[in-house]
């Protein structure tokens, strides 16, 4: 049976702020529909409307021609809507199976068959005992994608399902959405990654600002058509200018680093040894969960090894917390900008003030000096975009690509030599990605260094000087980036080797 569902003149309007204005669309089964807009322009409102979370202020939804009164996402669930959202819902310190458990009417022995089930026909392996905080943000994705099809959905709407993804596993999860597809489940898939809107989707609706600005078949766009509907305004193309001559001085150096985690779900590290020079960026690819959080950590400081693997401006700090490592001109951004760089319940001065470099001054005699840091503040918001004027503004209500550019601003403002992130653009629109990526190139036209360690392969592709990739922990030989293609990046993530 076909599933037709409807969204009649919905409206939803915060204070400031209409983040849904008028919207009405209709999406049928047996398509695939993308939901495009930048950071902010009301998609995520408007499926939360759909599952249950944000009750509209005005407007109706119809699921087969019936009205849904979706107060709650029980309501949702009960109508057999599904969602996987970005941002993930879990019990960190459950393990995956007592995450799936916790709202599931089925007996422990028939959920568990049923998740094997699900596992091997969608070729998802994930061990249901681990905790789910020893889980990669991948792994993580793959437990909200088996909670939602538990259910068996009439509608199954993905937020940005892909986000740390390899093209590996993207290609694999294609293949189950079309599936799915096949099987009448009707999708809503909401990504930023525009290729693969191109790839997958039969329809894209595009919002702008709350509105809906267009709806159109996907043999009638392009890459840049659609990239323009969602900024209003063509985009200029950003990639790294590659320097005929490289800088001979080495600014950070690994030797031989070796991690063995007590925490038998953690990724060790062997051998680790790689050296960047000043104004190099050095990109480390590979699939989530191959050593990458470890790796950043240690090179942070939040996990400390032995003083002499890591040397960083003639000085051997791998014995260094965080903080201190500051202090020599270092500056990090970890993965996920909500749970490890940012407290959303805080105001985006107090955010900023969480990095204190010695330079900030944001301390005198030990008293806060809460005007240096309100400058501080302002500052960043003006020097690197951020879409507000107001530093009294709780961190939660900032888009994901404008707390990203408050994050990444907070570590450059004070010209550090190094900057070491994790999956800087994850889940952002191609506006703010754009504007993060000519950050970054910025930083090494100023002779600055840059470790980038991310998931997204075209961003390593656009960015990096050299490129090498981990693997179970091992990383493989350093290549120059000019040598290198997504395919043969592909082959090291899976473990494969390459002449």
């Amino acid at each position: 049976m076909n599933t037709n569902l409807k969204i009649s003149n919905v409206t939803k309007i915060y204070p400031g702020c209409i983040a849904n204005d008028n919207i009405s669309l209709e999406f049928e089964s047996g398509k695939i529909y993308a939901l495009l807009g930048e950071n902010g322009a009301g998609k995520s409102t408007l499926v939360k409307i759909l599952s249950g979370v944000i009750i509209p202020d005005e407007g109706e939804i119809f699921l087969n021609k019936n009205i849904l009164k979706l107060n709650s996402p029980i309501d949702a669930k009960k109508n057999d809507i599904g969602m996987v959202f970005q941002h993930f819902n879990l019990f960190e310190t459950l393990s995956v199976f007592e995450n799936l458990i916790i709202d599931s009417e089925e007996t422990p022995e028939n959920l568990k068959e049923k998740i094997q089930l699900i596992m091997k026909k969608y070729n998802f392996s994930i061990n249901l005992d681990v905790p789910v905080l020893n889980l990669s943000a991948g792994q993580k994705q793959k437990v909200e994608i088996i909670r939602c099809l538990i259910r068996n959905p009439k509608v199954l709407i993905m937020d940005e399902p892909t986000s740390v993804l390899t093209e590996q596993e993207t290609s694999e999860l294609f293949l189950s959405l079309k599936k799915f597809s096949e099987e009448k489940i009707l999708i809503i898939y909401i990504t930023h990654k525009l290729k693969e809107v191109m790839k997958l989707c039969d329809e894209v609706a595009v919002m702008r600002r709350g509105k809906l600005v267009s709806v159109s078949k996907i043999k009638d766009e392009n890459i840049e058509s659609l990239a323009t509907k969602m900024v209003g305004q063509n985009l200029k193309t950003i990639k790294k200018k590659k320097s005929s001559i490289s800088s001979s001085e080495q600014l950070i150096k690994v030797t031989d680093l070796n991690f063995t985690s007590e925490d038998p779900f953690e990724t060790n590290l062997e051998n680790i040894n790689f050296s960047v020079n000043r104004g190099e960026c050095l990109g480390i690819a590979g699939i989530s969960g191959n050593g990458q959080s470890e790796l950043f950590q240690i090179l942070s400081g939040e996990i400390i090894s032995d003083k002499n693997s890591i040397k960083f401006s003639n000085n051997f700090i791998g014995d260094l917390n965080p903080q201190e490592r500051r202090e020599y001109l270092m500056a990090f951004s970890p993965e996920d900008r909500l749970e490890q760089a940012a407290i959303p319940q805080m105001k985006i001065f107090e955010n900023v003030a969480l990095n204190n470099f010695k330079s900030s001054n944001f301390f005198n005699n030990g008293l806060i000096n809460e005007n240096r840091i309100k400058e501080h503040s302002k500052k960043i918001i003006s020097d690197f975009n951020v879409n507000t004027d107001n530093i009294e503004l709780k961190s939660q209500f900032l888009s994901g690509g404008n707390l990203q550019k408050l994050i990444i601003g907070r570590e450059l403002i004070t010209s550090p030599d190094l900057l070491i992130c994790f999956n800087p653009t994850w889940g952002l629109d191609v506006g703010a990605i754009n504007y993060i990526h000519e950050t970054l190139i910025k930083i090494n036209d100023q002779n600055k260094s840059i470790i980038l360690i991310s998931t997204d392969t075209d961003e390593l592709l656009k960015l990096s000087d050299k490129i090498s990739v981990i693997h179970k922990g091992k990383l493989s030989k350093i290549m120059s980036a000019d040598e290198v293609t997504s395919e043969k990046l592909g082959i090291l993530m899976g473990g494969g080797e390459i002449d």
